[in-house]
């Protein structure tokens, strides 16, 4: 779903929302619970959101897919709704995450490079292990 498009959607109950956002009924409402999100109520009483309510969720959903943490996510969605800034905001969470995924994708690297390296029970002996 491209930015375009969610806005011009009907209104949108929470499992449209779950189909189009690829989160949970219970991740919709922690995040409303949180602040995040705002669902409005029909006259049933069943959430819906509403297109500032959808462009949220969209910076949600993608932060997630991202491995972006609550914290960071809370930030982009202040600094879009302060400065209109969310997008750059966004692009150094993310561009951050990388980099420390990047590191740790290197740590692993290495350990695997050790392990291929060693002979076969090396590290055992090494610990004076059997």
């Amino acid at each position: 779903m491209t930015g375009e498009n969610i806005h011009h959607l009907p209104r949108l109950g929470i499992a449209g929302a779950m189909r189009i956002f690829g989160l949970t009924a219970r991740a919709l409402r922690f995040y409303e619970e949180r602040g995040l999100v705002e669902a409005k109520r029909d006259r049933l009483n069943a959430r819906y959101y509403d297109a500032a309510a959808r462009v949220r969720l969209q910076w949600i959903s993608r932060l997630r897919r991202a491995g972006v943490g609550l914290g960071e996510i809370e930030a982009v969605l202040a600094a879009q709704d302060d400065a209109d800034g969310g997008r750059a905001c966004a692009l150094s969470v993310v561009e951050r995450r990388r980099a420390a995924l990047t590191a740790e994708l290197e740590a692993v690297d290495a350990v695997l490079a050790e392990l291929n390296t060693e002979p076969s029970g090396g590290a055992a002996r090494r610990y004076g292990q059997r």
